[in-house]
């Protein structure tokens, strides 16, 4: 079965997930990066719930480079605790499945 990981971020500022988003590319560690929003976040954080807008980045890779792909998002994400989140996804397309890892190494 083929198996690959949808990993999901957010982000105040669209900019920052563009930037991070070619940021990966060119270390071929994500075939292709969707950015969707503003969309709205309700959480608690340091006590507080707070309501505000976001970006969503949804990234395409390969088990293999999730702890190199998490150690980087940590790094460069702005956020002093970043949302984190790999899905595996085991139900691909052979063609896709065969895209996604030509462009990831």
């Amino acid at each position: 079965m083929n198996t690959l990981l949808l990993v999901s971020t957010t982000f105040s500022r669209k900019e920052d997930a563009e930037r991070i988003a070619q940021l990966l590319l060119d270390r071929k560690l994500i075939a292709c990066a969707h950015i969707s929003g503003p969309i709205t976040s309700v959480y608690r954080w340091q006590g507080k719930v707070n309501t505000t807008p976001e970006f969503t980045m949804s990234v395409k890779t390969t088990p293999q480079r999730w702890q190199t792909l998490q150690d980087i998002l940590v790094r460069e994400h702005p956020y002093e605790l970043p949302e984190i989140v790999g899905q595996e996804i085991q139900h691909v397309s052979d063609a896709y499945y065969d895209w996604v890892c030509g462009e990831v190494q």
